[in-house]
């Protein structure tokens, strides 16, 4: 690998000339992990992705082909199946196709760090391709070494979800800043967006509440290998608010791990707050507007976040946001527009920053219009085709006849 790595080495970014003068796309293979299975951020990430590619695609500027080791099927409201390789866990296999007969392309465009092994094989392939890297993150938040360190330093352009992340990776990957541009994530097009922001009837009668008891809003995985989220300290936090909102609740939601729930119990039976904090597991997408809408504050002062899609998603209901100010948190919150933020190792600027939120309500609707309009889809869907140069790109050849 070594040795094809050096020859690869012939052909590089900075000896193609700059990407004006780039050569028109025509056929584009999009790399990715998971997109329809799971409802995590990443992959609320892909499937957007994929749907602006095939919107892409509709209106020629491009040919589209998705390839994924664990995906089998799409939503055809984001994306067309038979434009699917997927392989359903078998990595094994999904390399030896790589190996032997990716997909011919122009632009490969990878998903993730993790799929670099595969990246190498379309660039032994076709050398000359234009690759584009997205990096979402934490999983580039370290110095990276073999394939990996490889893709980003090779790749022609890199796609930051935030300006954190991409100060990260120069510092960490010893990477140009110039080929690395900021597109922030947006609004999933089908997120159902509330139009009566009233707090649900069925959930007040679910957690046993009143219209008027000030609800507190978390929904993150509970990850006992994940201690970064910072539910805990909102938990540290809730003594010192009952002595204000005696009857306020809690809502700690998400899929959690038998360990890490019997580790958040103890926490609450310590603080002696069990009447106040509800962990009802995952939330299905049908409800998640409606828990939205349900809290007055969503809180969630993380400490490892790449963007924040849950910041968005909570705003675009008309709920107030809270997150950390160390990480890509603040550029999903816009403090000072949309959201806060705060100290997440800090309990009391924690504490202080939820009254704050919770004594000056926000105007629902107006907080929704102005979060749609810095993330709604449209706008992603534009400048993704501005920053990959789609704008001007003639209709291609289908690519499944090579697949």
């Amino acid at each position: 690998i070594t040795t094809q790595i050096r020859s690869i080495k012939k052909i590089t970014p900075s000896q193609a000339g700059p990407p004006n003068h780039l050569p028109p796309i025509t056929n584009l293979s999009f790399l990715y992990l998971k997109a329809f299975q799971i409802t995590g951020g990443i992959e609320k990430v892909n499937r957007t992705l994929m749907k602006a590619l095939w919107e892409m695609q509709q209106q020629g500027k491009l040919q589209v082909l998705a390839a994924s080791p664990y995906s089998t099927m799409t939503d055809a409201r984001y994306f067309p199946e038979n434009q699917l390789l997927g392989f359903g866990g078998q990595r094994w296999r999904f390399m030896f196709r790589m190996l032997i007969n990716p997909p011919k392309t122009d632009v490969l465009l990878v998903g993730h760090i993790n799929l670099a092994p595969a990246a190498l094989l379309f660039r032994l392939r076709y050398p000359r391709m234009r690759m584009i890297v997205i990096a979402h993150g934490l999983e580039v938040w370290n110095e990276l070494k073999g394939l990996k360190k490889w893709m980003l330093r090779s790749a022609d352009q890199i796609i930051s979800v935030s300006e954190f992340t991409k100060n990260t990776m120069v510092a960490l990957q010893g990477l140009n800043p110039q080929k690395i541009v900021v597109l922030p994530n947006c609004l999933d097009p089908y997120f159902e967006l509330p139009r009566d922001f009233h707090k649900p009837d069925y959930l007040l009668q679910r957690y046993g509440l009143q219209a008027g008891q000030k609800v507190l809003l978390t929904i993150s995985r509970l990850n006992i290998q994940d201690g970064y989220k910072g539910y805990d300290n909102v938990l540290a936090s809730i003594p010192a608010l009952l002595e204000e909102y005696p009857d306020l609740q809690y809502i700690l939601a998400g899929k959690y791990d038998d360990a890490e729930k019997e580790r958040v119990d103890t926490i609450i039976q310590r603080l002696g707050i069990e009447k106040h904090v509800h962990i009802p597991g995952f939330i299905p997408d049908a409800e998640l507007a409606d828990h939205y809408r349900l809290a007055d504050a969503f809180v969630m002062p993380s400490k490892m976040e790449g963007f924040g899609m849950v910041f968005i998603e909570a705003m675009a209901c008309g709920t107030p946001a809270i997150g950390g100010n160390q990480d890509g948190s603040p550029e999903a919150l816009r403090p000072g527009i949309l959201g806060y933020t705060t100290n997440p190792d800090d309990v009391g600027e924690i504490t202080r920053t939820i009254q704050t939120v919770l004594r000056n309500p926000k105007d629902a609707r107006e907080l929704q219009a102005k979060t749609l309009e810095i993330f709604g889809y449209e706008g992603y869907r534009e400048r993704l085709a501005q920053e990959m140069q789609l704008n001007t790109i003639e209709p291609s050849k289908p690519m499944l006849q090579d697949a």
